[in-house]
């Protein structure tokens, strides 16, 4: 997420005190009046002060970003103090410090929040711009919107030269798409240029944005935040075959980056068919699975929200088992009573857009979701009995990755499991994990 999804145009405040103990108690009121959902100021200042103690929040001249963790406080949010005179900080330069970036979370962000504050910090023009701000509307403006200091702003020669490389390679290699992740570059303009090459914007979280701008172009929405350039790739391609937009036989050339870098820095040709051999091979005849590809592709959907989102603001664990439901069932259980049975196949679906709401709610239940390879969502709560030896799965598993390999042991299913603590998304089949998003 950019910045300005944690940072609240309101949340800028000019500090009176010349010492840290003061700035820090200013910041603390400031930020509980702010957001008053991260609770009390003495709290805030308590924490802010302890995490001092323990090493310096200094990060560079003029600049410490102080920032303390406030347990079921979601998403992290930040508030900037501006000294006109200075604090001293005991800074290794020994220059006093004039902008405070002021931080607080539960954990699950911080490190983003910390890489994206910094991200526009880099440029000592942003610095200047915010500290010389006349009033909190300049300075938030100065922070988010760095135009000068954004490494793809200004006609960033890099972004520009992997676009156009990226048009000719597509030309060489027979591919009639470019898919370019959006998320990682500002300035779209460069993309309203007629090509007879169609571009697919892929993008976590401008998806309202690109359809405004561009209309009539093609938008892949992927749920996962935080992951690798390697699993954009894939996920931008799953969700693309699920929709229709592409097919196994194409080649793809995508132009891509750090999501929220401000640059785009690397081009990759993906041979589907190829590339894709084991996903396919979930879904497909010679695997003797009856597991319907959009059903597959519908679960990591809503499996990869689960992972950015939780429930109630809290990190979420959960298991889909997919297909060969005549063989899973003999592994069944139910730990509580099934709230899908007595329902009609037809309201069950878990291709149903009106149900997804309803799966993640279910997700904070204990158990597996059951699910045939039709997307017919048969049981949740259920618990996964296939008495595999722990000997015979792969090393490292938890409990619930280890009963998801399990179950593809003894069943053609493939199996689903999102990590509570990692919230990174495993898929098995026979018994391994065959791939990580």
């Amino acid at each position: 997420m950019p910045v300005q999804d944690y940072f609240d145009s309101g949340a800028v405040v000019f500090l009176e005190s010349d010492n840290k103990d003061g700035a820090f108690r200013e910041m603390a009121a400031f930020f509980s009046s702010c957001y008053p959902s991260a609770g009390d100021r003495d709290v805030l200042f308590k924490k802010m002060m302890e995490r001092e103690q323990s090493i310096s929040t200094w990060i560079t001249k003029g600049i410490a970003i102080p920032h303390v963790l406030m347990p079921d406080f979601r998403p992290a949010r930040i508030a900037l103090g501006i000294s006109r005179k200075g604090i001293p900080y005991d800074a290794p330069d020994n220059q006093p410090v004039h902008l405070l970036v002021f931080i607080a979370g539960d954990g699950t962000e911080h490190l983003e929040v910390l890489r994206q504050a910094a991200l526009r910090l880099s440029a000592p023009s942003v610095y200047e711009n915010i500290i010389t701000a006349a009033d909190g509307g300049e300075a938030y403006r100065a922070l988010v919107s760095p135009e000068e200091a954004r490494p793809g702003g200004n006609g960033n020669p890099i972004s520009l030269g992997c676009f156009r490389h990226a048009r000719e390679l597509a030309r060489e290699v027979g591919a009639s798409r470019i898919f370019v992740h959006a998320d990682c570059f500002d300035e779209l303009e460069i993309f309203a240029e007629k090509d007879t090459l169609e571009i697919i914007f892929v993008t976590i979280s401008k998806a309202d944005t690109l359809r405004k701008r561009f209309p009539s172009n093609k938008i892949i929405q992927i749920p996962f935040k935080g992951i690798t350039r390697a699993n954009q790739i894939d996920l931008s391609v799953v969700f693309a075959l699920s929709r229709g937009l592409v097919n196994k036989a194409e080649i793809v050339v995508s132009v891509f980056g750090m999501p929220y870098s401000g640059v785009l820095d690397t081009i990759q040709v993906t041979e589907i068919n190829r590339e894709f051999k084991i996903f396919f091979s979930l879904t497909s005849a010679e695997s003797a699975s009856d597991l319907e590809h959009q059903v597959l592709v519908r679960a990591i959907e809503i499996a990869g929200e689960l992972a950015e989102e939780g429930r109630e603001g809290k990190p979420s664990g959960c298991i889909f088992v997919l297909g060969d439901y005549p063989q899973v069932q003999h592994h069944c259980q139910q730990m509580i009573i099934n709230p899908f049975r007595g329902y009609p196949e037809g309201e069950l679906n878990i291709l149903d857009p009106s149900l997804k709401e309803t799966v993640k709610e279910l997700s904070k239940i204990d158990g597996a979701f059951i699910i045939r390879g039709d997307g017919v969502m048969v049981s949740a709560g259920t618990y996964l009995r296939t008495r595999v030896a722990l000997a015979e799965l792969p090393s490292g598993l938890g409990a619930r990755h280890a009963a998801a390999a399990a179950i593809t042991m003894v069943s053609k299913a493939v199996a689903l499991a999102l990590s509570e603590s990692t919230r990174k998304l495993s898929l098995f089949k026979n018994g391994e994990k065959i791939m990580e998003l």
